[in-house]
């Protein structure tokens, strides 16, 4: 860098001075061209050349404003000593003295310092001078405030005009130091220093064994700096702690010093350590040391502090054990042969958390083993074998059956299917969807309780034959996230994507996204009508998506959930035209759900909670009648509610729940278009909407007056806007006639209200009419069932239990499918006079899933029957269910076998007929397991092995009496979960 002549420097006057002045800066222009090449320095030359006329022509203050431009855009101290000069000029003395000073900065030509102190010389006579020092050095200094300016870096003399002044001083780091009132006087100088207080955070040092350690701080070699309990003033910023005690082992600690603050280091001295060997029966529990987590059954912990320390092992689904140990220092000790008891709750049956012994219900669980174990890729294939239960799949919806109540084509509505308590069936057709067009998979499902038998005083509506309550993933499941996907069915191929975090000691989220597709399947069809058989391509092709979650903070619960399926049925489903690709539905379903549940004391719990949901479909009809031109029809359904009650526990054998609840259906609507013979013109053949309401009060009692007796009774009032009140009671009667056993005798009613699409549907005379006509007379009412049962089950030894059921039901008002008129084509919904009778009796043999093996073995008759003039077999209900699923390690944790194997009975087709389907054995072999070293999980298996082929009843609106379910199929599914 060249350095600007020291001509330049004289004060501006002849023109040689000017030009010299110029040479100058052209040395400037060098300097600030090496620094910024982005034409800063043209400017900053041209307001130096403006301002070296302006002082040519003694316009001082123009040559001044353009000193300063261009000093700000390219700083030089050369031209700091001109805007000096320029002050001098217009007698303002006590600026000229600051800038001649900053123009002193860095300088250490001797001739150029001369020209300073002479020019400094000059103007101090008539200033008055602070001379400020501040320690340390480095201060920024301001006149009274900060709103005037700074003045400079401390040490360094201040030029002021006569008069009073306090100083300001701040330096990062330090507190801002304001000084007392100074007298300046002109011509002298004021002495002025200033000492800074460096602003510092306290540390506590402490803890219940702290005395006599030593403290380091951020050099663990360093010297000591307090021995502990002590408090040490540390400047703010993070800080490490090193203590050092002998005989004791102490972890350095991390502290952030907030400035002016206080923290407090707790010292935790670790007394000599032993080690510990922990194993039980069963794989992977959470083995806890005073509480702390400390590793998974099998474990070998090490650096226990010694003393007598509590030992407790979980696993999710069994009774804790604890146990208390002495560790020794430098030894081993064991904790070996631990028995993990399974924990065998349901919280569906009540809604709390209960053993399956004293919920006054029918109970199957299955637990997360079972479902990873078969893979059970939808709620559908879970249930399948599991007693009491019968499944249907229509080629368009899978739907359950329970002792009887299920008939082709309703939708799966008698059957109340749960997320954790919150309802999933819509709100127009009360369908349960427990297939594909449910989720994609059960990744996000924990386990799945089943309840036979009346559930409507609790849930209302919809809980007819029984409920379904899919518990997803706990709170306390480990941190981390998960990608996975595979195969099942014919060809679906599955996907998601999920995470789980704790964010504090009570609080957490997870959440997950899913996706599958199909080609579908070809499928035989045999058209009743005419005797023809046709392979149609493409049935159940589909593609789908969706997302679940929950979040809770303490009392706090929120989850979500939302699902989109869009499948074809070209095998001719609601009278279609067969093979018709152009034949497809969709289904979305969403649901949002909060709740708040704060225990109030020891005796009142509150369990409060509002949800919102939505249901929508969107059907493509092609019919006969306009081939070019499909129907369209368009569901929709929105609704809210909420609910609140409270549990009241006065003792330890007495639970008493009172609540209450409300919901508002703000839309319930039905489209379809268009009508035969003006296809394409937009006219709808049906239209209709329903918002309706509904609300309902429920008290339940329970309570053991004696250990071997307990008692469950309550009563339900549900009242909807659309066909008044219903008054559903439920009764449990639970004995316990020796230690290992159970005799449970139980009754109650359940209803199921008309949906929206019983109600009002009609395609405009092609084959339905609207069930709901004033001017007929017609509207439907309630389902009801009256269902009594007694269950007797026996443990034999730790891990078998011997059950035995018998169950009697009678339900009347079923909502059916009749001929609109006698001998029309028309068909329509209508209470049936008849009732159904159901009779059956189960025995099941089950052992408990211990150390990886498991078996359950069921059997069982079911005669339903219509009774009244038409009274006959009940259509779609086996009279014989049987089942048998295992479960067994065969080499550790990495390969598990399991199978499942269950007797397709004979079903009634039709009414018209006897005609039944043919038996069927399905058997299902599934090969699991995982490498936890690499976060991996797996299923690979095959459903159907034989490939028997087995049929189930259809509805009247298909062109085939039964449709073909499905042969042998491929699962393989694959888990990757970090950490």
């Amino acid at each position: 860098m060249q350095r600007t002549p020291p001509t330049a420097r004289r004060r501006p006057g002849p023109r040689s001075a000017c030009i010299a002045a110029l040479l100058a800066f052209a040395s400037l222009v060098s300097q600030g061209s090496a620094a910024r090449a982005d034409g800063a320095a043209d400017e900053s030359e041209l307001h130096f050349q403006i301002g070296a006329e302006a002082y040519e022509k003694g316009d001082f203050r123009t040559a001044l404003e353009h000193f300063l431009l261009s000093h700000r855009l390219v700083p030089n101290r050369n031209v700091v000593f001109n805007i000096a000069r320029t002050y001098e000029q217009l007698k303002q003395l006590a600026d000229a003295h600051r800038y001649y000073v900053e123009s002193r900065q860095g300088e250490t030509d001797p001739q150029v310092l001369e020209e300073i102190r002479v020019a400094l010389a000059r103007v101090v006579p008539g200033v008055a001078l602070l001379d400020v020092e501040t320690d340390p050095p480095g201060a920024t200094i301001y006149i009274e405030r900060h709103d005037l300016g700074s003045r400079g870096v401390a040490p360094r003399p201040v030029a002021v005009t006569p008069g009073t002044y306090r100083v300001l001083v701040e330096l990062p780091g330090y507190e801002p130091q304001l000084s007392e009132p100074v007298d300046a006087k002109l011509g002298a100088s004021a002495g002025l220093q200033l000492r800074l207080r460096r602003i510092v955070g306290t540390v506590h040092v402490e803890g219940a064994e702290a005395k006599g350690t030593a403290v380091r701080v951020d050099d663990e070699d360093g010297e000591i700096a307090c021995t502990a309990p002590c408090s040490l003033e540390l400047p703010p910023g993070p800080h490490a702690f090193y203590f050092t005690k002998p005989g004791f082992e102490v972890p350095p600690r991390q502290v952030q010093v907030v400035a002016r603050g206080a923290s407090t280091v707790r010292v935790e001295p670790r007394a000599l350590v032993g080690s510990l060997v922990v194993d039980a029966d069963e794989r992977d529990a959470l083995v806890t040391v005073d509480g702390r987590p400390m590793g998974f059954t099998p474990a070998v912990i090490q650096q226990i502090p010694a003393g007598n320390r509590v030992i407790r092992v979980t696993l999710r689904g069994f009774f804790p054990v604890e146990r208390t140990l002495q560790i020794q220092p430098n030894a081993q000790a064991e904790l070996v042969g631990l028995s993990l008891v399974p924990l065998r709750e349901v919280s569906a049956v009540s809604r709390a958390a209960e053993s399956i012994d004293d919920a006054p219900s029918s109970v199957t669980v299955l637990p997360s083993q079972e479902l990873r174990a078969l893979g059970y890729p939808t709620v559908a294939e879970a249930l399948r074998g599991v007693r009491g239960i019968y499944l249907s799949d229509d080629g368009a919806y899978e739907s359950a059956g329970i002792r009887g109540l299920g008939e082709p084509n309703d939708y799966g509505n008698r059957l109340l299917l749960l997320s954790d308590g919150q309802p999933l069936n819509d709100n127009l057709l009360n369908s349960s969807y427990i297939g594909s067009d449910g989720r994609a998979d059960l990744g996000d499902v924990e386990r799945i309780e089943i309840v036979r038998g009346p559930g409507s005083l609790l849930y209302g509506t919809g809980a007819f034959s029984g409920v379904v309550n899919l518990v997803p993933r706990s709170r306390d499941a480990p941190q981390g996230v998960h990608v996975g996907g595979g195969v099942y069915g014919d060809g679906v191929t599955h996907g998601r994507a999920g995470f789980h975090a704790n964010l504090g000691p009570d609080a957490g989220v997870w959440g997950s996204v899913t996706g599958a597709r199909s080609d579908g399947r070809v499928v035989p069809v045999h058209v009743a009508d005419t005797g023809e058989d046709v392979s149609v391509v493409g049935v159940d092709a589909q593609r789908s998506g969706g997302t679940a979650g929950r979040a809770w903070w303490g009392p706090l619960t929120a989850q979500w959930f939302y699902h989109s399926r869009r499948q074809r049925a070209p095998h001719g489903a609601y009278e279609t035209l067969l093979g018709d690709a152009r034949t497809s539905f969709r289904d979305e379903r969403a649901m949002g759900e909060v709740r708040y549940e704060p225990k109030l004391s020891n005796a009142f719990t509150l369990r409060t909670r509002a949800h919102v949901n939505h249901y929508g479909y969107d059907a493509e009809l092609p019919y006969e009648a306009a081939p070019s031109a499909p129907n369209t029809e368009s569901y929709r359904g929105t609704w809210f509610g909420g609910e609140a009650r409270v549990v009241w526990s006065p003792s330890a054998r007495t639970r008493i729940t009172v609540g209450g609840e409300a919901v508002i259906h703000t839309q319930a609507s039905i489209v379809g278009c268009c009508e035969e013979g003006v296809a394409g013109q937009g006219a709808p053949y049906v239209d209709a909407s329903q918002p309706y309401q509904s609300g309902a009060g429920y008290g339940l009692v329970e309570g053991s007056p004696t250990p071997w007796f307990r008692v469950s009774a309550g009563a339900r009032v549900d009242a909807y806007s659309t066909f008044g009140a219903v008054f559903v009671p439920r009764v449990g009667l639970i004995f316990r006639p020796h230690e290992e056993g159970v005799l449970k005798l139980m009754g109650g009613r359940a209803f199921r209200a008309p949906s929206v699409y019983e109600q009002l549907y009609g395609d405009g005379g092609i084959t339905q009419n609207a069930a709901n006509d004033p001017a007929r007379g017609l509207e439907l009412g309630p389902e009801s069932t009256v269902q009594g049962e007694a269950e007797y089950s026996v443990r034999v030894g730790s891990d078998w239990v011997l059950l035995a059921a018998a169950h009697v039901s009678r339900a009347q008002d079923l909502i059916t499918t009749v001929e609109d008129t006698p001998g029309s084509e028309l068909l329509r919904y209508e209470n049936g006079d008849e009732r159904v009778l159901a009779l059956g009796a189960d025995v099941e043999v089950r052992r408990e899933l211990r150390r990886g093996f498991f078996l359950t073995a069921m059997a069982g008759y079911q005669r339903a029957r219509t009774t009244g003039g038409g009274s006959g077999r009940v259509i779609n209900a086996p009279e014989w269910l049987a089942s048998f699923k295992g479960l067994a390690p065969l080499v550790q944790e990495a390969v598990s076998g399991a199978v499942r194997v269950t007797l397709e009975a004979p079903r009634r087709i039709a009414l018209d007929s006897d005609e039944t389907t043919d038996t069927a054995i399905i058997a299902d072999l599934v090969l699991s397991g995982q490498a936890r070293r690499y976060g991996i999980a797996y299923a690979l298996g095959v459903y159907n092995i034989g490939d028997w082929a087995q049929e189930a009843p259809l509805g009247e609106l298909y062109p085939a009496r039964t449709h073909a379910q499905r042969g042998r199929t491929l699962l393989a599914d694959l888990t990757v979960t970090y950490p």
